[in-house]
């Protein structure tokens, strides 16, 4: 790699990531109700403590933001690398990377951010769609069959790094490595992040979606 094009990835990277430190559900929380997710419920900025302290309609506004973030996050690394290569996709991935680290220990709020799904969802849909489908499946069968969205959050991880292999494997995707270190990385951020709602889950106290 020539020295340009790296510098091209990391400023991807770094875009990214203050892309990602935009905390929608902090400042929804603000205008909204004046209240500081940080402080109340889980203390995520995320979209799902927004939805279950300010509503539905406040909970999907930031949910949007929030895949808002890493579609254009991605999008600036795409226009960054427009030759394409080796280049772009390491520039992509680390946008994405930046994106939902951002989002989850944002540097405006003293990194004390969200979980990280959504922005992933944003990033993957640009980087690999195919695998982004099936992130979504496995996220809406995990949450229809247990009411929990921390679940369904964990087992989209697992929807994407699968449908990603598979559909690499036959040809439905041009594999490339660094495309590959996003969603292992970003997947271990999410669990990472997901500490807390898998020891509920153990105990058997996780909150679940009301019917």
């Amino acid at each position: 790699m020539s020295l340009p094009g790296l510098l091209a990835a990391l400023l991807a990277g770094a875009i990214g990531y203050a892309i990602g430190s935009i905390s929608t559900g902090y400042i929804v929380g603000k205008i909204y109700r004046n209240v500081d997710l940080r402080s109340v419920g889980s203390g995520s900025t995320g979209a799902t403590n927004t939805f279950r302290t300010l509503g539905r309609g406040a909970g999907t506004l930031v949910a949007l933001l929030d895949i808002a973030k890493g579609i254009v996050a991605v999008w600036i690394a795409h226009e960054l690398e427009p030759q394409g290569g080796d280049y772009r996709y390491l520039a992509e991935a680390l946008a994405a990377i930046g994106a939902v680290t951002g989002h989850c220990w944002p540097i405006t709020l003293q990194g004390r951010g969200g979980r990280g799904v959504a922005t992933g969802f944003g990033a993957l849909l640009f980087v690999a769609t195919p695998a982004w489908a099936s992130a979504v499946a496995a996220f809406a069968v995990a949450l229809a069959l247990t009411r929990m969205v921390s679940v369904g959050s964990l087992a989209s991880v697992v929807g994407a790094l699968a449908g990603y292999l598979l559909f690499s494997a036959t040809g439905w995707l041009s594999f490339h490595w660094a495309t590959l270190a996003f969603i292992l990385i970003g997947g271990a951020i999410v669990y990472i992040r997901h500490v807390p709602n898998i020891q509920r889950i153990a105990r058997g106290v996780e909150p679940r979606l009301r019917a």
